[in-house]
């Protein structure tokens, strides 16, 4: 009995090595980063929407054309006068679509790209997942560890309905 001991516990050492050395191993590859700039700019769902917002940014813009035509061609100062109102509402609308419509869609973009992420740090098993803004905060990560191009597919995939 004696003699077995040291055979059961060089073994037993074996195996608390393994499980540690395989456990930390395991608990390295549960934090990855992406580059948020990347993410942001390569969903589709951004795409749409800027493309979108470009559309009807470009249909008020003719009508402000249409309104300086309008003015140049104006003969007497009271109607030049109203269409002047028209130009400055206009402008002044314009200007609040721009400013509300990147807002209100980058929040939109960011909350679906948050949910999409949750779910693919879930299906990948990641504990956490560190985002930077081109690297800006994240002072250094492993090539290994970036997993923008992967997040990226996921979320793309996921927001065509194919995941």
């Amino acid at each position: 009995m004696l003699k077995k001991f040291p055979l059961l516990l060089l073994l037993f050492i074996l195996f608390i090595s393994g499980f540690t050395i395989l456990y930390f191993k395991n608990a390295n590859n549960s934090i990855v980063y992406v580059d948020n700039y990347k993410l942001f700019e390569g969903f589709r769902m951004t795409k749409e929407l800027k493309e979108a917002g470009e559309k009807e940014l470009r249909f008020k813009k003719i009508q402000l054309d249409s309104l300086q035509f309008l003015l140049n061609k104006a003969a007497d100062n009271t109607s030049r006068s109203a269409i002047m109102q028209q130009l400055i509402n206009q402008k002044q609308a314009i200007e609040e679509f721009q400013s509300n419509y990147s807002q209100s869609n980058s929040e939109k973009i960011w909350e679906r790209i948050s949910n999409y992420t949750k779910d693919f740090a879930e299906l990948k098993h990641y504990d956490l997942v560190i985002g930077s803004n081109g690297k800006e905060q994240l002072l250094y990560g492993k090539k290994d560890k970036d997993v923008t191009v992967l997040l990226l597919d996921y979320l793309n995939k996921r927001y065509e309905g194919f995941q």
